[in-house]
């Protein structure tokens, strides 16, 4: 076990060919399941979650196709942001407890103005590496809320 075994890298690297962005490598550990895929792409179901650098955004993108999305944390955009998870979300996240999920906002872009869509967030269970796209129903959030900076003095 000499120098071979020093070289092995701790990660597994995954390639993703984008059409929009080219080649982007990602560590395996940065891969979530969507078992239930995302709204409107049921058929996907692994995406890499990747910081965007010097930015609060992440780049959702599908490993084996060209969808992605830009999501932001929940907690960088709204206050008091709460809803109830049923128990088949629990499940799929694989979670036991609220603070193993963390609750991000896909961002669209209207008419050169940004939004956050409150109604069905993306949960994370980062600890198993699972996702889903979750419908809230009891609570009426907004498709769009606009997404804007929170001041200095915001906390």
């Amino acid at each position: 076990m000499e120098g071979r075994a020093a070289n092995l890298s701790d990660h597994v690297r995954v390639t993703i060919q984008s059409e929009r962005y080219g080649e982007l490598l990602v560590n395996e550990d940065q891969i979530y399941r969507f078992d239930k895929g995302i709204v409107g792409w049921q058929n996907l179901h692994r995406y890499a979650l990747i910081p965007l650098e010097e930015m609060s955004f992440f780049l959702l993108h599908a490993v084996d196709g060209s969808v992605s999305f830009f999501l932001i944390p929940a907690e960088q955009v709204v206050q008091d942001y709460g809803f109830r998870i049923d128990e088949e979300t629990v499940q799929l996240l694989g979670a036991s407890q609220p603070d193993e999920v963390s609750i991000m906002l896909i961002v669209n872009i209207v008419d050169s103005k940004l939004y956050v869509n409150l109604k069905a967030p993306v949960l994370l269970s980062p600890k198993r590496r699972t996702g889903v796209q979750f419908v809230i129903h009891d609570v009426d959030y907004p498709l769009r809320h606009p997404l804007q900076p929170q001041s200095e003095g915001d906390d």
